[in-house]
């Protein structure tokens, strides 16, 4: 009991601890450890199943075929698996993969703390039994699992209970949600510099007619030679020719480095000066 309660305390402190990196924009590292997390739950689930060979991957597969788990739990262990394995091998550090992939490991977490907790099975009454006859029966109480005797009545449990099911949809949009409207206040303020910079447009067009000008992909004219803004930038940045993310890279900026912001394209690319001409960097890495 105590391995398994030691266990439950690793996977919550996995799951506080991914949302803190997420907070500090260390995506990668919080990728990282939502991997970990999921590997305690598999292996807490795999020791009851008792499946002792198989890496994660076909761990998961094999509770999923002796109805440890759903399909969509399958799917989002699965998920949580390779979004981690691209952040270990790959050096992924997207904050949109960071995000998905707290979100996927609360929901389950979440479901795991419902049915397999150790607080959840000492208050359960039913629960003893079942543990009982497991110790005494050893194969056979796994057989009954085999045949489809306890994945019923987890079944019917998540029939008496239609709001958890409501619940574990609802958290998720919830956090997503909130979760957006951190990241918007957190980027530069566009609406402020458009302001600045359209401050006098009639002023702007008859004294420099022949100024050259760009146009985003929403319409908006952007005048090239804007005054310059100091910016760092959050991580390592590509800066590149054109505003995609397949066009060339002139150079790879690292952490905390200045540049000079001289406008913006759109909501996701802003043109900096870099070595005399105008080039382009994504947004969501730069900071004042």
């Amino acid at each position: 009991m105590a391995d398994v309660t030691s266990t439950w305390e690793k996977i919550q402190q996995g799951v506080k601890e991914t949302e803190r990196l997420i907070g500090q924009k260390e995506y990668n590292l919080a990728m990282v450890k939502s991997r970990q997390t999921l590997e305690y739950m598999v292996k807490s689930l795999g020791e009851r199943a008792c499946i002792v060979d198989g890496d994660m991957s076909e761990i998961i597969d094999q509770l999923y075929e002796g109805q440890w788990i759903t399909k969509s739990t399958k799917e989002h262990y699965h998920k949580l698996r390779m979004i981690g394995n691209k952040a270990v091998h790959e050096g992924n550090s997207s904050a949109s993969d960071a995000s998905q992939a707290y979100h996927i490991l609360s929901q389950e977490v979440y479901a795991f703390a419902n049915e397999y907790s150790p607080r959840r099975r000492r208050s359960s009454g039913s629960a003893k039994p079942a543990s009982g006859s497991r110790a005494s029966g050893g194969s056979g109480a796994s057989s009954a699992r085999r045949t489809g005797a306890a994945p019923s009545r987890r079944r019917s449990k998540k029939k008496q209970s239609p709001l958890e099911d409501i619940l574990r949809i609802l958290i998720p949009i919830v956090c997503v949600i909130l979760l957006i409207f951190i990241i918007r206040a957190l980027l530069p303020d566009k609406e402020k510099k458009d302001n600045k910079e359209t401050s006098a447009p009639t002023e702007a067009v008859t004294m420099a007619p022949s100024q050259p000008e760009e146009e985003t992909q929403g319409g908006d004219i952007m005048p090239t030679d804007a005054p310059a803004t100091v910016y760092r930038t959050t991580s390592t940045l590509n800066v590149r020719m054109e505003p995609s993310t397949e066009a060339r890279i002139l150079v790879q900026l690292a952490p905390d480095t200045e540049v000079n912001v001289v406008g913006t394209y759109d909501d996701k690319w802003t043109i900096i000066n870099y070595d005399g001409q105008d080039a382009y960097v994504a947004t969501a890495y730069l900071t004042q």
